[in-house]
């Protein structure tokens, strides 16, 4: 009996005894899971300034008013112009969700060029020419556009400005003495579009296709109320790249959580 009643007792210590030794083992550590990287906001609010340049290309198409074509004479033709160009850009953009607005101005000094390839193909006057040459360029349009991420499609149209000059060059015709200069500026319009992207807080690249047309030019051989002239229409494509610097007015670029 007493055997019996030793072992009891010892089997309700051990029992009681048990939850104390488990809660003094230390707890199991808690590994927390990793943050994920925060997604970056693109906010294209605010006002922006760049440079940029490219290659432009274009038709120049003359008319001579005194004399119609002959088998000596070609006064009426088109011929190519292209060349370079490099500027600066500035701008201001509206938001809403992941549509953008604007209104962009930029300046560029070029040499974009061509000449006619026959404009006199007979005696006395063979060689002589007429040459086109854009100088400067510019515009002041309107940007529509829609944000994807860091990209940003946009169409883009308005006014354009071009310093423009305009030669007749007589070969044998007088020389230097019957070379008419006409230098203009002229004011014409200019649609587009392109692309830019975001790579940076505050930097984005662009490329950016436009049309321009400068409208009508004049050069008069003789003083009025004599109208012997040639008139030029000229119009360009052009490519150009940039890198434009976002002043967040609208705020920085932010994470999301």
């Amino acid at each position: 009996m007493k055997k019996i009643l030793l072992g009891t007792v010892g089997l309700l210590a051990l029992s009681l005894s048990a939850p104390a030794s488990a809660a003094d083992l230390a707890a199991r550590p808690y590994a927390k899971a990793p943050m994920l990287a925060p997604a970056p906001v693109y906010n294209w609010t605010g006002f922006y300034a760049g440079i940029q340049g490219g290659g432009g290309w274009g038709t120049s198409k003359e008319t001579y008013f005194n004399a119609p074509n002959s088998a000596t004479f070609v006064g009426t033709q088109n011929y190519d112009t292209s060349g370079g160009f490099v500027g600066g850009v500035a701008g201001f953009n509206w938001q809403s969700g992941a549509f953008v607005v604007g209104i962009e101005g930029d300046y560029h000094w070029a040499d974009i060029s061509g000449r006619s390839a026959v404009v006199n193909v007979g005696p006395p006057n063979l060689g002589d020419t007429y040459f086109t040459k854009l100088r400067g360029f510019g515009d002041i349009k309107g940007r529509v556009g829609y944000a994807a991420g860091p990209v940003l499609w946009f169409v883009s149209g308005g006014a354009a400005i071009g310093d423009i000059q305009h030669r007749y060059d007589a070969a044998l015709n007088g020389g230097a003495g019957n070379t008419f200069v006409q230098n203009d500026t002229r004011w014409g319009w200019t649609v587009g579009a392109g692309l830019e992207y975001m790579f940076a807080q505050n930097w984005s690249a662009k490329v950016e296709y436009n049309y321009i047309d400068l409208g009508r030019s004049t050069i008069n051989y003789a003083a009025p109320p004599t109208t012997i002239r040639s008139e030029w229409t000229d119009t360009f494509h052009t490519i150009k790249a940039g890198v434009n610097y976002h002043f967040n007015w609208g705020g920085p670029v932010v994470a999301k959580y």
